[in-house]
């Protein structure tokens, strides 16, 4: 992601990768960057039919505040999105320790700049053994890039100090362990990216609504590889996809369970636009290195 014409978007790292801009970078300079809602499912195979009550619900939390949508959603090293899984612990893409040291994570907040958050200092960061990212050095266009594309991208960031969960603007989310999802299910995410691409980050947090697909639709491109990854695309009307520094946000569906992490997009080293399919790290492939490592 050579910043602007490399910027990864991984949904940020790298072309894809997009963790490549900031809010606030590491509390100093700002780069470029990149950006991510649920059906009532039951996840032993079918769809079951959205309930009055069920709708009524959805319609309330669509009026909530972003952050009290996405209480788990916190901002990790002013670059990319990252996910609560418990007081002490952050998950978010191994990539986005490309464009950021991942110092500290902002939490409980819809501003990232106007001091209503919640700060914590991260105290170690440990990457998946098997992560491995493209060529994200290489100047897109010249080369005819126009993936770059991550493998295992996950990184658990340990806090130094617990973050006070409130159920209400900060709370954990609860991790999946199924390996197989039914398409069609609505998930959603929520960050800081920027809105086109090579953009610097926004201080307001926004809200995506998108679709898990079915893996013949998330195979259309060849970076795809269904051990570790998943794929979902915007809903109608916007079609929400993903831009620089919306890499390692957490892609949950309706009942605030995490099923993956933004990782990259679409045609991601060249543009962001609506309507692109959004890769992302398969949270359950995962479980077993999560738990290893947390305990959770």
């Amino acid at each position: 992601m050579a910043r602007q014409e490399r910027s990864l978007l991984f949904v940020a790292a790298v072309c894809a990768c997009a963790c490549v801009v900031s809010a606030r970078p590491d509390h100093n300079n700002p780069h470029p960057v990149q950006k991510l809602e649920t059906n009532a499912v039951n996840y032993g195979g079918s769809t079951k039919g959205v309930s009055e009550r069920h709708l009524e619900e959805s319609e309330e939390r669509a009026r909530r505040p972003v952050n009290e949508r996405f209480p788990h959603a916190v901002l990790f090293g002013g670059t990319c999105g990252g996910t609560i899984i418990s007081p002490k612990w952050i998950l978010t893409a191994a990539h986005c320790t490309l464009f950021t040291g991942g110092k500290y994570v902002l939490a409980g907040t819809n501003n990232s700049e106007d001091g209503s958050g919640v700060s914590r200092r991260v105290k170690q960061l440990y990457v998946h053994p098997r992560f491995a990212v493209g060529p994200y050095w290489l100047n897109a266009k010249r080369y005819n890039i126009k993936q770059v594309a991550a493998r295992f991208d996950y990184l658990l960031a340990e806090l130094e100090e617990p973050l006070e969960l409130n159920g209400v603007t900060i709370a954990a989310a609860e991790l999946n362990e199924l390996q197989d999802l039914p398409a069609g299910i609505n998930v959603g995410y929520a960050v800081y990216g920027a809105e086109h691409h090579g953009e610097t980050m926004r201080h307001e947090m926004h809200g995506m609504d998108l679709s898990l697909l079915a893996e013949e639709e998330c195979a259309r491109l060849e970076e795809y590889d269904s051990q570790d990854m998943i794929c979902i695309r915007g809903r109608a009307p916007r079609y929400d996809s993903a831009c620089n520094g919306d890499s390692g946000s957490g892609i949950v569906d309706e009942n605030g369970v995490l099923i993956g992490i933004a990782s990259w997009v679409e045609n991601d080293a060249l543009e962001c636009r609506n309507g692109a399919t959004v890769y992302c790290s398969k949270v359950a492939t995962a479980r077993p290195w999560i738990r290893k490592i947390t305990g959770i």
